[in-house]
């Protein structure tokens, strides 16, 4: 019997695409097939559940601006910030205005080399290896820069901390910033080359209404590109996104190929608010005066919401504090939930199995945050 009910034929049989698969990035799911044909999909996450949330009971602030960048290994800064502001918000802390901009410009970066990986990702799942290599072969410049920076290439270690940033920017740093941006716009050019093989895999495949997107809870390039125009930093503004001019790529068309499309612009637009940033940086400190994260922390009381526009769409972090040391509740929202669990599951119905690795890379999802 298939997931569906209905009895076998002679061609019916049933398979898992991951964990194990190097298409899947840890993540599985159950396919019913009628020879090359999905019947059903069925996600099936859990193998890579760290307990991020309780954890985060247990420790004090400073432990979890550590903690938050394993939420999304591919967008670690961002998980740092939203982690941050969350803090920010339960201290009551005056972030200097130039913590504000080094975190933008963190942040931002942050997209670019997670577009990178987006680019690879779709390219090994379709066969294109040669985008693959090219493409983590240019986020590798981003992570040279990271290093420099904050310590370490992939993981920051808290480089976005509550009360600003962990420390401020080296010499010439900004100078190397936008050198590194030259490099962005030839990957950025490569990757907006007309490619007929990537169109034939992608194009009007996996397609979402713009209603079906808003049902199961699309946020970020997904729901962009299905023809809804909503982004955090433009219409919730946080840091000093208010004071900066970038735009909003949307598509109608909602298939993979547009998905990635507005990935590929949104690259563009980082570039444009990087620039901006840098050369508007003021002088100052890049943390809170007097900054005792534990100390200032027991005497915190209440709750805040805290949403942020990360690459992969909306990021939210829910916390509570009762006077102690750590906090008493902390509750994550990631984007690519909604993403893996419905909309991956509604898409893959109907479709050829050769054209599953093409609709799960452009729903641009992370496992690791789905099971946190």
């Amino acid at each position: 019997m298939t997931s569906t009910g209905k009895k076998f034929d002679e061609s019916d049989f049933s398979m898992f695409f991951g964990p194990a698969h190097p298409g899947s990035g840890n993540f599985s799911v159950k396919v019913d097939m009628r020879g090359e044909r999905v019947l059903k999909a069925t996600a099936d996450p859990g193998y890579l559940h760290r307990g991020f949330e309780k954890l985060m009971e247990y420790r004090e602030p400073m432990q979890n601006a550590v903690i938050s960048d394993r939420v999304c290994v591919l967008e670690p800064l961002q998980w740092n910030l939203v982690h941050a502001e969350a803090v920010d918000n339960l201290m009551e802390y005056d972030v200097p205005e130039r913590a504000k901009y080094i975190r933008v410009i963190m942040a931002e970066l942050s997209r670019i080399q997670s577009h990178f990986i987006w680019y690879a990702v779709m390219s090994l799942g379709t066969g294109f290896m040669t985008g693959f290599n090219v493409s983590m072969g240019y986020r590798d410049y981003i992570l040279d820069v990271f290093n420099l920076i904050t310590g370490g290439r992939v993981y920051p270690a808290g480089y976005l901390c509550p009360g600003g940033v962990r420390k401020d920017f080296p010499e010439n740093a900004e100078k190397k910033i936008l050198k590194l941006l030259d490099k962005v716009e030839y990957m950025r050019k490569f990757a907006n080359k007309e490619n007929l093989a990537w169109l034939a895999r992608f194009k009007d495949i996996g397609v979402i209404t713009k209603e079906d997107a808003i049902k199961y809870g699309a946020t970020g390039p997904v729901l962009r590109g299905s023809g809804v125009s909503a982004d955090v930093r433009r219409d919730d503004p946080y840091e000093v996104y208010d004071k900066l001019e970038f735009d909003i790529p949307v598509y109608d068309e909602g298939d993979a190929y547009h998905r990635f499309r507005v990935g590929m612009e949104e690259i563009e637009e980082s570039m444009k608010i990087i620039k901006q940033a840098v050369e508007r940086l003021p002088k100052g400190e890049v943390k809170t005066p007097n900054l005792k994260p534990i100390v200032q922390f027991r005497k915190a009381k209440g709750e805040t919401y805290v949403r942020n526009e990360l690459s992969r769409g909306e990021g939210t972090f829910y916390m509570v504090a009762t006077g102690e040391k750590t906090p008493y509740r902390v509750k994550i929202r990631g984007p690519s939930f909604s993403h893996m669990i419905p909309i991956l599951e509604r898409l893959l119905t109907g479709v050829d199995y050769a054209d599953v690795p093409a609709i799960y890379w452009s729903l641009y999802q992370c496992p690791a945050d789905v099971d946190r």
